[in-house]
């Protein structure tokens, strides 16, 4: 009778339920995690260099400094016995080249552009970064705690067969080996799962700046449905540099025109005969000799900067498609695995309950409750297997739903710091 109820505990442990799986990859509220990004040092610092740039743009498009220039001097003639006085004031204003205040504010429009999808792009790295790592986390915390419910499973079997060997009931000596070998093998597993939980929260601390003990948010990322092609952070991204390039062209044009210069010039002059003033109007050009050779290499260097980004976007609109392409098939992945699980497990639990049922009948033979518990850690061997399935699978769901924010619309992350 003792040695039946210590069959009949173990077998009760054993059948004890797992813990869930991982519920089904849903987007939530982003609102918690994209605060915490918003406070990270990284993003800080990009949202400055975006102060910094909006700020150059009143000095862009500027005009050249008037300038003015004095001379005075005295003619001594002692043959002629008429010394003179003379002084000579100019004003000069230097002229812009034709397009060149324009293509001046082009640029500072197209390196603000590129600030601000700099900013997002900084935005949705960190984002997707921080949601993969919770996603890990999470993950592996549900392995840790699916491995220790299946270790405790087997602990108890093996006590089960400690006791039979106690009590001088015939057992055979490889099953509780093999026991101990399973429970030792789920400890080490469990104990790295957790350590990988626990690797995932602290790199995602590190990205946003965080204390070590510092709390994160939930796990959080864009619908596929809520991604634009022509919206897309990396998009906007390459169409900047693709501006960027333009304005750089057209400065390379304004750069082969000659500089000009328009100014005025006052002349007085004092002498023997009485005294003399000019006024006079003055125009003065470079000789462009060496500017337009310059000139065109420059514009050949924009031509061939703008090709580049135009390549970009190309590149950009791959990437985004595949990323979406992912993120159907990882969902797609683990809602078949979802499906076949839930006809499996029940299988399993069912084999199960026979085996428990068998258990009873046959409790009065020795190795008849060896052979169960044995069998009953087998069919849980089985299903905690189908578990981790699902759980890798739903892990990668969301890890390709975090990879969505790299691609979400700029305005949604181009937002001021709080």
């Amino acid at each position: 009778m003792h040695l039946l109820r210590l069959s009949t505990l173990a077998l009760a442990l054993l059948a004890r339920p797992c813990p869930p799986v991982l519920r089904a990859a849903q987007p939530a509220d982003p609102g918690e995690l994209l605060r915490a990004v918003n406070r990270s040092p990284s993003l800080d610092a990009a949202w400055k260099r975006l102060q910094a740039a909006r700020a150059r743009t009143d000095a862009a498009g500027r005009l050249a400094n008037p300038e003015a220039e004095v001379m005075a001097s005295r003619v001594n003639a002692p043959v002629s016995t008429e010394n003179r006085d003379l002084w000579e004031l100019t004003l000069r204003q230097p002229l812009p080249r034709r397009g060149e205040r324009a293509a001046d504010r082009e640029r500072a429009q197209a390196v603000v552009a590129l600030a601000e999808a700099d900013y997002a792009l900084t935005a949705g790295d960190l984002a997707a970064d921080l949601a993969a790592a919770l996603a890990e986390a999470e993950g592996a915390d549900e392995r840790a705690r699916l491995l220790a419910t299946q270790r405790d499973r087997i602990q108890a079997a093996l006590r089960s067969l400690e006791a039979r060997l106690a009590t001088g009931v015939p057992a055979r000596l490889s099953d509780r080996l093999s026991l101990q070998t399973r429970a030792a093998n789920l400890q080490l597993a469990t104990e790295q799962a957790r350590r990988s939980a626990d690797d995932a929260r602290l790199a995602a601390r590190g990205r946003l700046g965080l204390a070590p003990d510092a709390p994160l948010p939930t796990f959080a990322a864009p619908a596929p449905a809520d991604i634009h092609p022509e919206d897309a952070t990396t998009l906007a991204l390459a169409r900047a540099r693709v501006a960027e390039a333009n304005a750089m062209g057209r400065m390379a044009r304004a750069g082969a025109k000659p500089m000009t210069s328009v100014g005025l010039r006052f002349e007085h002059e004092r002498g023997g005969m009485g005294r003399q003033e000019t006024v006079g109007l003055a125009l003065s050009s470079e000789i462009p000799w060496r500017s337009g050779r310059y000139s065109r290499a420059e514009a050949r260097a924009a031509e061939a900067e703008r090709a580049a980004a135009q390549s970009e976007v190309a590149a950009a609109r791959h990437r985004l498609t595949s990323a979406l392409a992912r993120a159907e098939r990882a969902a797609q992945l683990a809602a078949t695995a979802r499906a076949l699980a839930a006809q499996t497990v029940p299988r399993l639990e069912a084999e199960h309950l026979t085996l428990t049922q068998a258990t009873g009948v046959n409790a009065g033979g020795a190795m008849a409750g060896e052979s169960a518990v044995l069998h009953a850690v087998d069919v849980l061997d089985k299903s905690t297997e189908t578990r981790l399935q699902i759980i890798e699978t739903e892990t990668a769901a969301r890890l390709a739903l975090a990879e969505l924010w790299r691609h979400v619309p700029a305005q949604r992350l181009l937002q001021p710091l709080p």
